[in-house]
């Protein structure tokens, strides 16, 4: 069956079925920050976002937090960074100019699809020129306040999709995978290595191909929904419900064409007789609202269509395949679990909690909540805890959100006020606090000396 996570089975994904069959899947895997940049520095460091320092884009990874590929180079493992990383701001920057590798060795970069000089388009003038500028996209809001020069004037936001000029195979995810599977075939099995295919979709812009398109199955679609005191954003507020199906039938063309090209990539680990003993790992550092909520993009309060993302993962040695984790699980986790795999000692600073144990199904217990934070230089903090049963949210500005998952998955209904959950909610904020004190103060302290 199509991996679900409980969304709308519009499209059929073989290739990701074929993974999670081999593999395990995670039904509860929760990113630790519901934006691009901190959520993948707190995923590849292993460290909660009030401990990395960063909580919002638009920051640099700081130079004293060490990412997975560090950590896994003393022990001989060449690395390389492919596409996505945004471990650096880029909407001001010249992106002709090189960047700080942050320790890879095979360092191709492109945080954006199109709308930079950046790698990818680069990549587009060496195997089809002809193609550049029809796959030129607009740039992101942050750039237009230094304004920066425009190549295209497509339409950016979620709620304005439109089919990729370009032909089949000149698309930003076509660049990942082509040099991905570039970098693969220059491996062997006596050369260990780490390497990450950052693709950008589905994000938006979304400009899918046309072929995606038609493999969407809108009678599946719905639109989206409203809790109490909840409305449509001004920019989304005239927005009709046919028109929702066909934002989302664009965007899930993205995630199809992300589930062909993962066949590709692991076609070519087998081809190289690699598939085996190779860790596989598909996740995503957050989700879309589309809608839900009354709400486009990503961000706080950290609910479920945000946070609630892919995580399968694909280790023949160790992996029983059809493995199926309920478990709640953090993007922290990821980092001691590769290092466990690896057989190399978990740093005291790594604050996740390795799953080899779950995997190998040596226990059935992980963690009872998760923890998203997210929080702008000298402005809004905002933290969220999700247990299995309940998830609260609370800002320093006071605001408060509890919502009863078991009776409202979808997160429409507030019961923080309603006298039934006064003791529930009183134990999760005594939860988040406990949650908290070990997420920012841990190892930050000096050591005393006696």
């Amino acid at each position: 069956d199509t991996i679900s996570y409980g969304r709308e089975l519009a499209i059929d994904t073989p290739n990701l079925n074929a993974l999670a069959a081999d593999g395990a899947y995670f039904t509860n895997y929760f990113v630790n920050n519901p934006v691009c940049s901190p959520s993948r520095m707190s995923f590849l460091s292993g460290r909660h976002c009030s401990s990395v320092g960063v909580g919002w884009n638009g920051i640099s990874l700081p130079e004293d937090v060490q990412p997975l590929n560090c950590l896994l180079k003393p022990y001989g493992y060449h690395s390389a960074q492919i596409g996505k990383l945004h471990f650096t701001p880029h909407a001001k920057r010249d992106h002709k100019n090189p960047t700080p590798t942050f320790g890879f060795d095979t360092f191709i970069l492109s945080d954006e699809p199109g709308c930079y000089d950046d790698a990818y388009t680069k990549w587009l003038e060496m195997v089809a020129p002809d193609q550049v500028e029809k796959a030129r996209t607009a740039l992101p809001p942050a750039a237009l306040r230094y304004n920066k020069p425009a190549y295209s004037t497509q339409p950016r936001a979620t709620h304005q999709p439109y089919l990729f000029a370009g032909e089949e195979g000149c698309n930003h995810a076509s660049f990942v995978a082509s040099e991905l599977i570039r970098y693969i075939n220059s491996r062997d099995g006596n050369n260990p290595f780490f390497a990450i295919g950052g693709f950008y979709a589905p994000h938006p812009p979304i400009n899918p191909l046309k072929k995606y398109v038609d493999m969407v199955d809108v009678s599946k679609l719905s639109p989206p929904r409203l809790g109490e005191n909840e409305w449509f954003d001004k920019q989304i507020a005239d927005v009709p419900e046919e028109k929702w199906l066909e934002i989302k039938a664009y965007y899930l063309a993205q995630v199809k064409e992300i589930d062909c090209l993962v066949g590709e990539i692991v076609q070519t680990l087998k081809d190289k007789d690699l598939y085996d003993d190779t860790i596989i790992v598909f996740t995503s550092d957050h989700g879309e609202y589309l809608g839900e909520h009354g709400k486009i993009g990503k961000g706080m309060p950290g609910y479920d269509c945000i946070t609630h993302v892919p995580m399968i993962m694909k280790y023949t040695r160790e992996i029983k395949p059809g493995t199926v984790i309920d478990n709640l699980v953090e993007g922290v986790d990821f980092v001691p679990t590769i290092l466990d795999f690896c057989g190399i000692q978990v740093p005291q600073f790594v604050q996740g909690k390795s799953l080899r144990p779950l995997l190998r199904g040596e226990t059935t217990e992980h963690k009872d909540s998760v923890l998203v934070e997210s929080f702008e230089p000298y402005g809004l903090r905002q933290t969220t805890l999700r247990t299995a049963k309940y998830k609260y949210y609370c800002s320093n500005a006071g605001d408060e959100l509890f919502f009863d998952l078991e009776k409202d998955p979808a997160e429409l209904e507030n019961r923080v006020n309603d006298p039934a959950y006064k003791e529930a909610v009183s134990e999760m904020r005594y939860k988040l606090v406990i949650r908290l004190q070990n997420s920012t103060f841990r190892n930050m302290e000096m050591s005393a000396e006696y």
